[in-house]
């Protein structure tokens, strides 16, 4: 499918920001240093063309958001391929809806492989692990997974920022440095079972024991939307602080809940948990009150020339759309997976791996405040960044969420992968 934008920027925003992607020659851009026509190809590439794949979740529990990036991702690819596209080609995208079912995802895997070079994302952790092994058995390029630590064992994988786990450990170390936290007391981990919320419980744990709290985990999954049983068990336990990995959804009954119950401590969210819609929601107040979050990509308020030039494209894009992080997130994505597309350019090597290889030769990667810090993907089974943004809710504040700044703690630090 072939999308064109319904605005198109100055040549110049694109030549900076081909020279914020690249790894070696910030000159470098369009067909790259290898001649076009001398570039070896495979699946997704003709003389035209490069196809790429999202598999996303637009009938599930984060279909909202979803949709958000769909839009910016085909909205960013518009842009590029007015002014060049990537190694003389343009740039199409190939969407699919596998609805949160990791079934469901590997039957649309199987059917689009042949036809991609990569995948700009596989959204959700159940499905992204179910997708995983098959994409690393097909040297198949798989961006946009989320965050779970599964996918650093994985060289195909481009993890876009740090892991759950790291995002749970700062999430502690936030609530003792920042939010009086202190030695002894409690902190309620509510979480998905699964790549997802396991992984911010480790590393949540791991920070817990580091800093002598105590954890009490409630497991949840997407179909629980009334947290009602899991804040009677944390208000019991006496906790002094929540952290939340789970949707939307779930923010929203856990706030609404805990505020019912008077329970006046802080929720601190992983990056999927938000949405600004939530904000309108009868646990609004609520979430103005106690909820921060801490997040691998920037939030759509960001006062950077990464997040401001994402913003300006998906207002063009869609004007009435809804603001959130999912924005910046698709930005970066495509840039990290251009980044790549370019670099296998300029190496001759347009197949998909090709691709995985550029991708693996990607160091200190500067994408103007996307990301808290620049990326190293160098080395496989370690993220590429262990800072996170950490933000709370706002009314005034566009997309739902104030900066407050970056923390990187020393759980976070210290936390190992296995």
């Amino acid at each position: 499918m072939k999308h064109r934008t319904r605005t198109t920027l100055a040549l110049a925003g694109t030549i900076a920001l081909l020279a914020a992607c690249s790894t070696e020659d910030p000159d470098a851009g369009g067909g790259g240093g290898s001649a076009e026509g001398d570039v070896e190809t495979g699946s997704g590439v003709t003389d035209d063309t490069i196809t790429v794949g999202m598999l996303t979740d637009l009938s599930g529990p984060f279909a909202a958001g979803a949709a958000v990036q769909v839009t910016q991702t085909q909205a960013f690819y518009d842009r590029l391929n007015e002014e060049g596209g990537v190694c003389g080609r343009d740039v199409e995208v190939e969407v699919q809806d596998h609805g949160y079912d990791p079934q469901r995802a590997v039957s649309l895997y199987r059917s689009m492989a042949p036809n991609i070079v990569a995948l700009q994302q596989v959204l959700g952790g159940p499905t992204s692990a179910a997708v995983l092994p098959l994409a690393e058995a097909d040297g198949m390029y798989l961006g946009g997974h989320g965050w779970a630590g599964v996918a650093l064992e994985y060289e195909n994988a481009q993890i876009p920022g740090t892991t759950y786990s790291i995002e749970g450990a700062n999430a502690v170390d936030y609530l003792v440095d920042e939010l009086g936290l202190a030695e002894g007391d409690k902190i309620g981990v509510v979480y998905f079972v699964g790549d997802y919320g396991s992984n911010s419980l480790e590393g949540a744990q791991h920070a817990a024991e580091e800093r002598g709290l105590e954890i009490v985990p409630q497991e949840i999954t997407p179909r629980d939307t009334d947290l009602s049983a899991q804040v009677s068990a944390l208000q019991q336990a006496g906790v002094s602080g929540v952290i939340l990995a789970a949707a939307p959804a779930q923010l929203a009954s856990l706030a609404g809940v805990m505020a019912s119950q008077g329970m006046d401590v802080p929720i601190v969210g992983n990056t999927p948990t938000f949405g600004p819609s939530l904000l309108e929601t009868t646990a609004g107040p609520a979430l103005l009150e106690n909820f921060y979050t801490v997040t691998s990509i920037a939030p759509y308020s960001l006062d950077e020339p990464g997040v401001e030039e994402a913003r300006e494209l998906y207002e063009a894009a869609d004007p009435d759309g809804e603001l959130g992080w999912e924005v910046p997130l698709a930005s970066a994505q495509a840039r990290l997976l251009t980044t790549a597309l370019e670099r296998a350019c300029e190496e001759g090597d347009l197949t998909p791996e090709g691709v995985v290889a550029a991708m693996r030769q990607t160091s200190d990667l500067d994408t103007e405040g996307l990301f808290a810090t620049p990326l190293d993907y160098t080395e496989v089974t370690e993220p590429p960044t262990r800072t996170v943004y950490v933000s709370r809710a706002s009314a005034d504040a566009p997309g739902g969420l104030e900066v407050l700044g970056t923390v990187e703690g020393p759980s976070a630090q210290s936390y190992t992968f296995g």
